[in-house]
């Protein structure tokens, strides 16, 4: 159904792949170094929280939680990458499935988030009469 109110779409879509797939592993690698496996080993404490749940089967989190029950020593730094790097290239796969979702709305603004003054044009996108 039409909705009641008038909305602008504006989608921020990378223009440059390599770009994404920096971004995606840089966020993967600051949120491991802060702590990630920790939080999920908290999570896994829980009697209420189980594998099987939509939030804990998010990615990144999922890909540790498998780890942990599959008994692998997140401490050892080449366990830990590899957990990282399957991490990535589930979190690489979304960014796609939800950019091909994004481009499937042609009243979107699209807006390349990966080039200069993006803010401007966001602000653009909304003050337009």
């Amino acid at each position: 159904a039409q909705p009641r109110w008038d909305a602008t779409l504006v989608s921020l879509e990378p223009t440059d792949r390599a770009w994404l797939h920096a971004r995606v592993a840089l966020r993967f690698e600051q949120m491991m170094a802060q702590g990630f496996v920790d939080e999920v080993r908290r999570l896994r404490e829980r009697p209420d929280l189980h594998l099987g749940l939509p939030a804990i089967r998010c990615v990144g989190y999922r890909q540790v939680w498998e780890a942990l029950d599959d008994g692998a020593d997140l401490d050892r730094p080449a366990v830990r990458q590899e957990v990282m790097a399957r991490g990535i290239a589930a979190t690489r796969q979304l960014a796609k499935r939800q950019v091909t979702w994004l481009r499937s709305m042609p009243q979107r603004v699209a807006i390349a988030c990966d080039r200069d003054e993006v803010l401007p044009q966001v602000i653009r996108a909304f003050t337009k009469a």
